[in-house]
């Protein structure tokens, strides 16, 4: 590149290619010329019907596979000193939900970096030296992975641990939305959730722009159109379609202004309560979340983005009894230190977080 990445000016980070459509990665990766391919895929995924038919295709290429079940630092460790030095693939193939992304994302750093550790990731979002190809192919439409330069990884103790750089964006994302299928009616409702609060908390965060805003808007306006289609026909494939892309677009919001409050309360539900998914945790904390920035700062733009949740019927798929095991205190302490409240358009403080919290609590 002309210009240096570390420069401190405006800036969107997304793939330089994207392809999508019916058959979109059988098609893409059979046309790739690089051969030494090693496959990252989800357990859920490696087991379906339409993997076994893409790999099928592959013949004549040098396949190695890794079944991933969790970013966890160790982990991809192990896989970036097995797979270093002559038996370094040319290119990862990435096929699942964010914890395959973001595990690939993370390896194909470390493989093109030697020597550097997940301490110095921790400190620094530029790696300059990319050498290793990277395809994403989300499994899931929710997290955005395939398109951001954002990486969720857990250490030793389990917790999470969120990583920015970017070198983690990968050089093509293919969106095929036949992986989306099997996924049932509240699966995809989770899933669209955190496709909501991506467009939403990037569109109002304090990094956000016009640019990106109006990306976010995108977004919406897909999921919406989707969400319409596959009430009306729970098969529309062009439903499925639509939703997927509504992630990708809200995965480039998120991936450059970030998220805010509702991201930070809700991770802190997930490492409380085990078991409660993101999209779960999301619905829980997402519509309090806007009405509360709505009357703190009364700007009408959260009138918009509260229309459109109750247009989408979110509150129908919360299970909001999760929430009576929560502290209102420990929430308040352990969602402070997470990296998503520092962009949150009002400075969070534990006295506003706490009122924001109660919101959560005792509102409908």
């Amino acid at each position: 590149m002309m210009i240096k990445k570390s420069l401190m000016v405006k800036r969107i980070y997304n793939n330089p290619e994207v392809y999508y459509g019916k058959g979109a990665t059988s098609s893409c990766l059979k046309a790739i010329e690089l051969s030494r391919m090693l496959v990252l895929v989800s357990g859920t995924v490696k087991k379906s019907e339409y993997y076994g038919k893409i790999i099928a295709g592959l013949a004549g290429k040098q396949i190695q596979e890794e079944i991933i079940h969790g970013p966890v630092q160790e982990t991809i460790a192990k896989l970036a000193k097995t797979y270093s030095g002559p038996a370094k693939p040319d290119l990862i193939v990435a096929i699942g939900g964010g914890k395959v992304l973001d595990s690939a994302k993370v390896l194909k750093v470390l493989l093109d970096n030697p020597g550097l550790s997940f301490a110095d990731l921790e400190k620094t979002r530029f790696c300059e030296k990319s050498v290793t190809k990277l395809v994403a192919i989300p499994t899931t439409p929710g997290t955005g992975s395939e398109t951001n330069s954002i990486a969720v990884t857990r250490d030793a103790a389990g917790r999470k641990v969120p990583l920015i750089n970017n070198g983690f964006v990968p050089d093509v994302a293919i969106l095929d939305h036949e992986f989306l299928a099997g996924l049932d009616i509240q699966a995809i409702y989770e899933f669209s959730a955190d496709i909501f609060s991506h467009a939403f908390e990037g569109s109002v965060s304090a990094a956000s722009t016009p640019l990106l805003a109006a990306i976010g808007k995108s977004a919406l306006s897909l999921l919406k159109g989707g969400l319409e289609k596959l009430r009306a026909d729970p098969k529309d494939a062009k439903a499925l379609e639509s939703i997927l892309h509504a992630g990708h677009l809200a995965g480039i919001v998120q991936g450059n202004a970030f998220v805010g409050a509702c991201h930070a309360l809700a991770h802190t539900i997930e490492e409380q309560i085990p078991g409660v998914s993101h999209g779960q945790s999301i619905l829980l904390t997402l519509k309090q979340t806007i009405l509360w920035l709505k009357e703190t700062t009364k700007k009408p733009e959260y009138d918009e983005y509260l229309d459109a949740y109750n247009v989408l019927g979110f509150d129908t798929h919360r299970k909001p009894e999760v929430l009576k095991k929560m502290n209102a205190d420990a929430w308040a302490e352990a969602s402070l230190k997470d990296p998503s409240i520092s962009t949150s358009p009002v400075r969070m403080k534990k006295e506003n977080l706490l009122v924001l919290i109660d919101w959560i609590l005792n509102r409908p």
